[in-house]
């Protein structure tokens, strides 16, 4: 095969006579050769050359593409997958990163980028099956912004996500500033790739069981909750408590929160804990060995969650939210049922924001009135003293605004629909007959209040 660059333009016509194909054994050196030549990263090493692909028309080699496994940290990429530490560390092997592009031209030729690129990625799913028996489901690349404007990738349907922070990897734990940030792009790989890659529930063909080391949140934030569930009684007598409540408590709402599904779940993920992420959640040491912090066997984990008074951990967890953050005074209540009826989860939020303050959940759908007035009855007395607080027409329930009102001190604003015909029956009549809250000077309603002059001018 010829791997020299083309030195004159290929007409429109000669785009639809390239194809693709992996690259074979003998032709692996001529194709690093090339990229060393006239690629201004040269050829990647062995290690990060999983699949090369070549674009040829005829005997003539028009573009090199190589695909290598995927970064093992990107925020940005985390953020728009939605992933948590281990959900990433479990389905890493899922993302391939496109890791070479090399057109083989020393004139512009129109579309032809594009076209081998497009071609690249429909094939890359089989390919990689190929070599490493796992189907992928995103790509990713990185474009120098100095030298390249990604267009080639934008036309083939890539995402641009930003610029990365300018760090290299060196070794399997320790990054270095190289201080010239790339620009990120991902290609998912299939219409619901990214829903799939996020949802921590589903099995995916090709994931790692296990997420060594990852806690799913930061060591400060872990060790924050168990303090805070210090305050639940522990049921057991003091002959049973081996390994403390609050350590045990805090590694299960870790442990489901990042997919846990069973008490076998729950036991893994401690177990894959390192040693200070242990300790860290409030585990002890071995008697006879300090250095080792040994997790509580699953006997131990279904006795400890047989006894456990919910009601005194959703009062707890509710708690250690509410000290992270500052309540507004426009606040909203809302509820959700996850993914096919899993769960409900009803969440205190900002009402301008958005974002969640205070969350219950409960397994199972239709839960969302009593999680409701469970969320309200954790929350300590006064806690929403001032504050507005609205929701859809379903929280507008006597019981619940009365808690809302007269035991939380909060304004309610409430939603009236058809679901209540006689309370929205009533509420209309006594708004047609009350007098407007805001009104213009010269459209003053014709009440005798609004005659008198102290009433003019209401803002």
């Amino acid at each position: 095969m010829n791997f020299e660059p083309l030195t004159e333009t290929l007409p429109e016509w000669a785009l639809r006579e390239v194809t693709l194909r992996l690259a074979q054994p003998d032709e692996i050196t001529a194709a690093g050769a090339a990229l060393d030549r006239e690629h201004y990263l040269g050829a990647p090493r062995p290690c990060n050359r999983e699949i090369v692909q070549l674009a040829v028309r005829g005997d003539r080699v028009l573009a090199v593409v190589v695909w290598t496994r995927a970064a093992r940290k990107l925020g940005p990429r985390e953020a728009w997958v939605g992933w948590d530490s281990r959900t990433r560390t479990r389905r890493l092997p899922l993302v391939v990163q496109n890791n070479r592009f090399l057109v083989l031209s020393q004139l512009r030729q129109p579309n032809l980028a594009s076209r081998v690129l497009g071609l690249s990625v429909a094939a890359l799913p089989e390919h990689w099956k190929q070599r490493t028996g796992v189907t992928p489901l995103l790509a990713e690349t990185f474009v120098a912004p100095e030298r390249y404007q990604g267009t080639c990738y934008k036309a083939t349907g890539w995402i641009e996500l930003g610029e990365t922070a300018g760090c290299g990897r060196h070794g399997d734990d320790w990054y270095v500033e190289h201080e010239q940030p790339k620009r990120l792009w991902l290609r998912p790989l299939g219409d619901d790739a990214r829903e799939r890659l996020r949802d921590p529930l589903e099995s995916l063909v090709g994931e790692k069981n296990r997420a060594f080391g990852e806690l799913g949140v930061p060591a400060k934030t872990a060790a924050s909750l168990a303090e805070a569930l210090r305050e639940v009684a522990d049921p057991r007598r003091a002959a049973g408590r081996q390994f403390p409540l609050h350590a045990m408590l805090a590694s299960a709402g870790l442990a489901f929160a990042t997919g846990a599904r069973t008490v076998s779940d729950l036991f893994r993920f401690v177990q894959d804990l390192t040693v200070p992420q242990r300790r860290a959640l409030g585990f002890r040491s071995a008697p006879d060995n300090a250095w080792r912090v040994p997790p509580p066997g699953e006997g131990c984990w279904r006795k400890v969650l047989a006894a456990l008074p919910p009601d005194a951990l959703k009062r707890a967890i509710v708690q250690w939210q509410l000290a992270s953050t500052t309540l507004p005074a426009l606040l909203a209540i809302d509820g959700k049922t996850l993914h096919r009826g899993l769960a409900t989860l009803v969440t205190l939020c900002d009402a301008m924001t958005g974002e969640p303050l205070v969350q219950v959940a409960k397994c199972g759908a239709g839960h969302e009135k009593t999680l409701a007035h469970e969320l309200i009855d954790a929350l300590p007395p006064g806690t929403l003293d001032g504050a507005i607080i609205g929701g859809d027409a379903l929280y507008a329930d006597t019981a619940l605004v009365r808690q809302l009102v007269q035991e939380q001190g909060a304004i309610t604003l409430v939603q009236l629909k058809d679901n209540q015909p006689k309370a929205a029956a009533a509420a209309e009549k006594a708004l047609a007959e009350a007098s407007a809250v805001f009104f213009r000077p010269d459209q003053r309603p014709a009440t005798a209040a609004s005659t008198s002059a102290t009433s003019a001018a209401p803002a």
